[in-house]
């Protein structure tokens, strides 16, 4: 996967998140965590599954958040 793909992924990640958590969290707050996540992913040396890692990591904060 080169960078391109990755970060078209993780835009499509933090969407999916702001959409899921529309009406419970600020789409600002929801990308900041989301931001955060990813962060603790930048020095992973196989980086195929850092979108879809770092979604589940953000959405599990996310809910704890939103509740």
């Amino acid at each position: 996967m080169g960078i391109e793909d990755e970060q078209r992924q993780l835009e499509a990640a933090r969407a999916a998140l702001v959409s899921e958590f529309a009406g419970r969290l600020p789409e600002d707050e929801v990308a900041a965590r989301f931001g955060e996540i990813v962060a603790e992913f930048e020095a992973a040396p196989i980086r195929g599954f850092v979108p879809v890692l770092a979604q589940r990591r953000a959405r599990e904060r996310l809910r704890a958040l939103s509740s």
